[in-house]
């Protein structure tokens, strides 16, 4: 007779058991613990594209603005070169009036030698008419 030798403990551990439950993995519910998490990626996800949006409209605006700045700059710069300009010119213009002063002498004739020149008058005007009471 054959007889089996007993197995020891190592050996029955190794066996695969004889049956494998088969049951279908758990569905993400609401109940669900991964159910919260896998909604706010969701929410995260759509507020994220939603903040795409904004900074592209962001970013179109301020091109439009940096263009009008930089023409403001433009003209800002044109009227400080020429009033740095104008006051060039009106401080050289002052200072040759200045030096062709020293150079020249204006006479002004006194009183005693100006003779009186004859005033013209007008006629007499008419008075008033009175009324008779």
């Amino acid at each position: 007779m054959n007889q089996i030798p007993p197995k020891s403990d190592k050996e029955s551990s190794d066996e695969a058991p004889a049956s494998i439950p088969q049951t279908p993995p758990p569905s993400i519910g609401y109940g669900h613990p991964e159910f919260h998490f896998v909604q706010s990626i969701m929410e995260m996800q759509k507020s994220l594209g939603e903040i795409n949006a904004s900074i592209s409209s962001l970013s179109k605006s301020v091109e439009s603005i940096k263009s009008k700045v930089d023409d403001l700059v433009k003209w800002k710069n044109m009227i400080l070169g020429g009033a740095i300009a104008t006051g060039a010119i009106l401080s050289i213009i002052f200072f040759i009036l200045t030096k062709a002063s020293e150079y020249i002498t204006i006479n002004i004739p006194s009183a005693q030698n100006h003779q009186e020149l004859p005033t013209i008058t007008s006629p007499p005007s008419e008075p008033p008419i009175q009324k008779k009471p």
